[in-house]
């Protein structure tokens, strides 16, 4: 093997060790400072923010809603694609978002 060759292969193995070292680290320091802080911000909010009580009529309500802004952007998102083959713009895969909502 050649020197360079030998030194590709140390370098390319503390490089691995180091990566693995930060990788597995829990970051350093004490985070009681940080914990303690979460616990009183979480508590504060528990006490300030009474809970809702929800109906079945406000949950039908909330679903009729919810379906119809989902028609009227399927409505519009297909407005868009058909106005970008018209002026022949390429149009954009559709994600994995769409595919499902599709299905």
């Amino acid at each position: 093997m050649s020197l360079l060759k030998k030194w590709k292969i140390i370098l390319a193995s503390l490089s691995f060790a180091l990566l693995t070292a930060c990788a597995g680290s829990s970051g350093g320091g004490d985070d009681s400072d940080y914990s303690s802080y979460d616990d009183e911000s979480s508590e504060s909010a528990t006490r300030s923010a009474p809970k809702k009580k929800v109906d079945e009529d406000q949950l039908k309500k909330s679903e009729k809603e919810a379906n119809s802004i989902t028609e009227e952007n399927h409505k519009l998102r297909k407005e868009i694609f058909d106005a970008k083959n018209k002026l022949g713009i390429p149009v954009d895969r559709p994600t994995d978002d769409s595919e499902d909502a599709a299905k």
